[in-house]
């Protein structure tokens, strides 16, 4: 249980960070534009709302994600924080557990803070904007959004911290793990679409579905349908597979992580 203090030094140094309240106030302002789009927006004003809402809290927290992760592992580089761990009791697979479980720990926190400033704002989209039938707020419909999240985050921690040993850069190593969520993100139905067309060639659709199969499916994580939408269903076995799935590729990705920082000259 060596990790547990570097978690806990990483999560209150990303907490302490201007950053982290700076991305919340983001969000808040995000919220606020979401209600102005659905002022000027033909249709359901509420479910218009909502939507955007979750359109753009879903990016924002991919970019906090990205940023926390990589400019935690670098700034201990850069800061040669590493070496006074490390001088310690305290092996390298141990030390990134640690920085991984405390970015993790960072993440969840803003994404608490992320369901109490939403489910505030849905409700004050329902009750300032007047429809002739009121547009349901399910709240527990936006608690396992935000669970599908979290572990949606949690592999992408994963992805972070693999870019941030891979490249040098700290920018790059960011845009990478972004360009690796957008992708993840779009990658299924892209898939299906070159899969079911007559016109792609076979290594087309060969290398797509290799893709498909490569990169981490994001998009098993985003259940924006099913809370703007109440008619639609969701299945509690979906969550398990979502979750077994995150599980099992993070842990792969940290295996990853783990083998090139225990070869990497510090």
């Amino acid at each position: 249980m060596k990790f547990l203090p570097v978690a806990k030094l990483t999560f209150f140094q990303n907490v302490k960070e201007r950053f982290f309240l700076g991305m919340l106030f983001i969000e808040l302002l995000l919220l606020l534009l979401s209600y102005y789009f659905s002022q000027v927006a033909p249709g359901d004003s509420v479910k218009v709302a909502m939507d955007f809402a979750l359109s753009f809290l879903s990016v924002l927290v991919a970019l906090f994600v990205a940023l926390v992760t990589v400019n935690s592992l670098y700034r201990d580089l850069s800061e040669k924080f590493v070496y006074l761990v490390l001088s310690k009791p305290v092996t390298r697979d141990q030390y990134l557990i640690g920085k991984f479980l405390g970015s993790l720990a960072t993440v969840a926190f803003f994404l608490f803070c992320s369901f109490i400033l939403t489910g505030v704002a849905f409700l004050a989209y329902g009750y300032f904007i007047n429809l002739y039938t009121p547009h349901p707020i399910l709240l527990e419909r936006l608690f396992l959004f935000f669970l599908l999240l979290f572990l949606s985050s949690t592999l992408l921690t994963a992805v972070s911290v693999l870019s941030a040993l891979l490249f040098s850069n700290q920018i790059l190593a960011a845009v990478v793990t972004l360009l690796t969520w957008f992708i993840g993100l779009e990658l299924g139905p892209v898939k299906e679409l070159v899969v079911a067309s007559k016109y792609a060639t076979p290594f087309s659709k060969l290398v797509v579905t290799v893709a498909y199969y490569f990169f981490p499916n994001f998009s098993l994580y985003s259940l924006k349908g099913f809370v703007v939408y109440p008619h639609l269903s969701f299945s509690l076995g979906y969550l398990g597979l979502a979750a077994v799935y995150a599980l099992v590729y993070t842990v792969a990705l940290m295996l990853i992580s783990s083998f090139l920082f225990n070869r990497r000259e510090l």
